[in-house]
């Protein structure tokens, strides 16, 4: 048995030898491997030109649109409600001079009749007031003639007495008349004098009954609401056979004629607006509404900037004021500029010459973009003038027909050799 364990030994040392033999062999004979030159491929970019640009800046902004006249229909008077315009509905056009509302009239109807009553019995009272100041007139003559005559009477009695012609008895009767004639004229002289107070007082009574009448009138014509303007029914809060009190609203109108919206500018965008403001060169602005991914663009223009700004967003609001009548640059389904509608809005702000827009992406770091130059990728700081959404503003660092790298690289070195894309 140990003969065996020998013999198994020496034939595993024999096929071990012979195989580190032909290993030896193998690795002899084989060719010596080719030496190879390895050869560096150049990174592929995709790069723009360069182009300088003259164009507005834009200030952009969000607001709601609103109606530029807003009318709250208010019920002047109280009253039954007995009719409704059909076009009063909301949603519904209104033509300027439309009767909307009419309030039952028919009390006011008589409120003015009875004033004109009264201004009739004043004029007639007027009249009867002129006609005793002619009597009285008439009576005064009349009385100044008699007291003249009784006056020559007394004073020829007077003679004929100092004759001891005449009685004295005679004398005192003839006097008693010339002095109640004197007394009668007198009288008739104060009614006269009296009757310029009494007509001052009837006049001040016609007239004030006159304004009554105006207001009477006025609270007549306030039984009908009538459109001011033409335009469209916002809200309406009443129904016929409704019982109505002055001061109570009865509905919202707002004309077709323009829309303000008003936005907020931010202090960091108030360097782009213009500061020559006139009534004839505003900035004009571009109205956007979104809806199911199709915008819609209004032309509009700045109307104004308000005095002061607000305490609490520390921006400053600015009134953008667009046509009733503008329509939407898009055709495709078209809808009508309405109040409530959040849009944006780019106003056109002051021209800048010799810049670069760039999109944000080609943008590293702060300053920093990349160039293609003799197949070299160059690094390059530029001054940044604006940053406005997915683009920048560069007014310093790049020239006309520079290529700008769009793709983006990431561990890169000035000088690193690189290759355009086809």
């Amino acid at each position: 048995m140990e003969k065996d364990f020998k013999f198994k030994a020496i034939r595993v040392i024999i096929v071990l030898a012979a195989a580190i033999v032909i290993a030896v062999l193998l690795i002899k004979m084989q060719p010596e491997p080719e030496r190879k030159i390895r050869i560096e491929t150049p990174l592929l970019v995709e790069a723009f030109p360069a182009k300088a640009e003259t164009l507005n800046m834009i200030i952009e902004s969000y607001g709601t649109v609103k109606p530029r006249e807003l009318l709250k229909l208010v019920a002047e008077v109280k009253g039954r409600i007995v009719s409704l315009d059909p076009v009063f509905k909301e949603g519904s056009f209104i033509k300027k001079g439309t009767a909307l509302i009419k309030i039952d009239h028919r009390s006011y109807q008589l409120e003015v009749d009875r004033r004109r009553v009264e201004i009739k019995q004043a004029e007639a009272e007027l009249k009867h007031l002129d006609q005793e100041v002619l009597n009285l007139e008439a009576s005064i003559k009349i009385a100044r003639s008699d007291s003249v005559l009784t006056k020559a009477e007394y004073l020829r009695q007077k003679k004929l007495v100092k004759k001891n012609v005449m009685a004295q008895t005679s004398l005192d009767n003839t006097e008693q008349k010339y002095l109640a004639s004197l007394e009668r004229l007198q009288k008739l002289q104060n009614q006269l004098a009296l009757t310029g107070p009494s007509k001052d007082r009837l006049k001040a009574k016609r007239d004030m009954v006159n304004v009554l009448l105006r207001q009477a009138e006025l609270d007549l014509e306030k039984t009908s609401i009538v459109a001011a303007f033409d335009g469209w029914v916002v809200e309406k809060e009443v129904e016929k056979g409704q019982h109505v009190n002055a001061g109570q609203n009865l509905g919202k109108i707002y004309s077709k004629g323009a829309f303000d919206i008003e936005v907020n500018i931010p202090i960091k965008d108030l360097r782009w607006l213009p500061t020559d403001f006139t009534k004839n060169s505003m900035p004009e602005a571009k109205i956007i509404f979104s809806s199911n991914e199709v915008s819609y663009t209004w032309n509009g223009r700045v109307a104004r900037m308000k005095a002061q700004f607000d305490e609490k967003t520390r921006t400053l609001p600015v009134v953008v004021e667009v046509d009733y009548n503008s329509k939407p640059e898009i055709n495709r389904g078209a809808i009508n500029l309405k109040p409530g509608m959040f849009v944006t809005v780019h106003i056109k702000g002051i021209e800048i010459k010799h810049i670069y827009v760039l999109p944000r992406h080609v943008l590293y770091g702060d300053n920093i973009v990349y160039l293609f130059s003799d197949n070299r990728l160059r690094i390059r700081q530029v001054s940044i003038l604006r940053r406005f959404k997915d683009s920048v503003f560069i007014n310093k660092g790049l020239s006309d027909g520079e290529l700008v790298i769009k793709t983006p690289l990431s561990r890169v070195s000035d000088g690193m050799q690189v290759g355009l894309a086809d």
